[in-house]
């Protein structure tokens, strides 16, 4: 399901047409129905299952018995969480599946960026860290499906893109799932060339360090910059800036044609 269908939260400060910036130090926090974690969203819907923000969960706290209907993917900025399969802490991306089902705990606490592509389901009676999830009975048919994929950024390979000053790290490519899409690590150099790109579907943005210029306006991390189907902006960076990529489409540069986020050319 396309994230369009979710309409971004207020609080946001627009960059550029179709481009918006939310600090998160400056957004409040949320309980979640369990009260042990809270979030942090920048864009919901909860009939649809779709999310985009920051969760935390306290030390020693249950995720809650639940069930993911469609990719999720969370990148852990601290602590870790462990459920049947193993752990998966700092500095690592899990990745959900359509059918993954698990009850996750986190010992120390866990802080994660976190992006759901689709509903939810909780047994009936329970609770779960998710606001939107809905109670359902479970959906065993692949119960040998593991729960979670790990990918660890700093043990991703960086590859160069096309785009001077700018390298690329590939950590899931959906195949598999149904639907085309992106998520990767850039990494703008200090004072890299201005991007000039044209995105043709939902693309969201974490920043975890450092600044990115939007059309010429300073975002600092930790930020989310969300850009609508249709906007052309440029991207560049003074200090240097890391940070995560959802891309529903390929976005392509206005002079080269070079794509920006690793989709193959067509």
């Amino acid at each position: 399901m396309s994230s369009s269908a979710a309409t971004a939260l207020p609080s946001s400060h627009a960059l550029a047409p179709g481009v918006y910036a939310y600090d998160m130090e400056a957004l409040p926090w949320r309980e979640t129905p369990r009260g042990t974690a809270r979030e942090k969203a920048v864009r919901r819907d909860d009939e649809a299952g779709l999310f985009l923000g920051l969760l935390a969960f306290d030390p020693l706290s249950r995720s809650g018995v639940h069930q993911h209907l469609a990719t999720a993917t969370s990148y852990f900025l601290a602590g870790s969480l462990t459920d049947f399969q193993g752990t998966t802490g700092e500095g690592a991306v899990g990745i959900n599946l359509a059918g993954a089902a698990h009850d996750a705990v986190s010992y120390p606490g866990a802080l994660l960026v976190s992006r759901l592509e689709g509903p939810v389901i909780i047994p009936d009676g329970g609770l779960a860290i998710h606001p939107h999830a809905k109670a359902d009975a479970l959906r065993r048919a692949n119960p040998e499906t593991p729960p979670d994929l790990c990918v660890v950024l700093d043990q991703t390979l960086s590859v160069p893109t096309r785009f001077g000053g700018v390298a690329r790290k590939a950590l899931f490519d959906y195949a598999g799932t149904g639907d085309d899409r992106r998520l990767c690590n850039l990494n703008l150099w200090p004072q890299c060339p201005p991007l000039r790109v044209k995105h043709t579907a939902i693309t969201d943005f974490f920043i975890l360090a450092g600044d990115l210029l939007v059309d010429d306006k300073p975002v600092s991390g930790p930020a989310f910059v969300l850009i609508e189907p249709g906007a052309e902006v440029t991207l560049a960076s003074r200090f240097g800036c890391s940070l995560l990529a959802w891309a529903e489409g390929p976005a392509h540069c206005v002079e080269s044609g070079a794509e920006l986020y690793g989709f193959a050319r067509r």
